[in-house]
């Protein structure tokens, strides 16, 4: 069965439950949204995979002009209903990131791929949905993608039940980290879990220059749930000293997820 019908499958039934993903205080979105300020072009916005919008929608509540896409139709209307909730104006389509022809979409100063390469399987998939984007990115626009790391699974349990590993049978992921290769599986749904060495040459290949990489929980990965839960006091310190070393290569390994911020050629 191909991936992305699993894929939509889960979105669809768990909508919701990836928006709350994000809700409140978490490292992943405020580190997320310092770095899109800094680097993303003014102009419009086109957020490929952007789920049930949660980042289209915080775009968009600054007046930012956004297009979203997804495969899910239960995120794009999820997306849909909540932006009328919160009084926000986006655009919304269901489609697949590996083929957006039938959308008509323009060009774009900006584009968010936060989601399908993490979904994909096959490395050529991966590239069809990057060289989607570089059909519709202006030229000197930005393009900022997530993956998830490849230690991303270790850090899940260490934070969260670091004694139920011993029973899990996924354990060829442990294989992987040891030959320094991506893993692709069944997760919390069909993911791809990213060897950080593979991702610059991955977009080099296709016609990217990188402006910068950084993990997006910076360095708390695997004690999030604790810091989270913390004082304001506390998230703000670990916070400020995540962005100080978020961008720094040897640090990614504390990261779940990992951010690609580049451009064209």
């Amino acid at each position: 069965m191909d991936e992305a019908i699993i894929v939509k499958k889960n979105y669809d039934e768990f909508s919701e439950k990836e928006w709350n993903r994000l809700e409140g205080f978490h490292f992943e979105f405020e580190l997320t949204k310092i770095m899109l300020h800094r680097h993303l072009k003014p102009g419009k916005i086109l957020d490929i995979g952007g789920g049930p919008g949660r980042y289209s929608l915080y775009l968009a509540s600054l007046g930012y002009d956004v297009t979203l896409v997804d495969l899910s139709d239960g995120n794009i209307e999820f997306a849909k209903k909540k932006a009328s909730e919160l009084s926000l104006d986006i655009k919304a389509y269901q489609g697949d990131a590996r083929d957006l022809s039938k959308l008509l979409l323009g060009e774009y100063d900006t584009i968010l791929l936060m989601g399908p390469l993490y979904h994909l399987f096959k490395v050529e998939d991966r590239e069809k949905c990057v060289l989607e984007v570089k059909k519709h990115l202006k030229s000197d626009g930005v393009l900022f993608v997530s993956f998830i790391s490849l230690i991303g699974g270790l850090n899940y349990y260490l934070d969260m039940c670091p004694l139920e590993i011993i029973n899990e049978t996924a354990l060829d992921l442990f294989d992987c980290m040891e030959q320094d290769i991506s893993w692709s599986g069944t997760a919390f749904t069909a993911s791809t879990f990213i060897e950080n060495d593979e991702i610059e040459p991955f977009f080099n290949k296709l016609g990217f220059e990188k402006i910068t990489i950084f993990g997006q929980e910076g360095i708390t990965g695997t004690r999030l749930h604790t810091i989270e839960e913390s004082t304001d006091e506390v998230r703000d310190f670990y916070l400020k000293l995540s962005l100080r070393l978020c961008e720094k290569k040897k640090y990614f390994p504390h990261s779940n997820h990992i951010m690609y911020i580049g451009k064209i050629k």
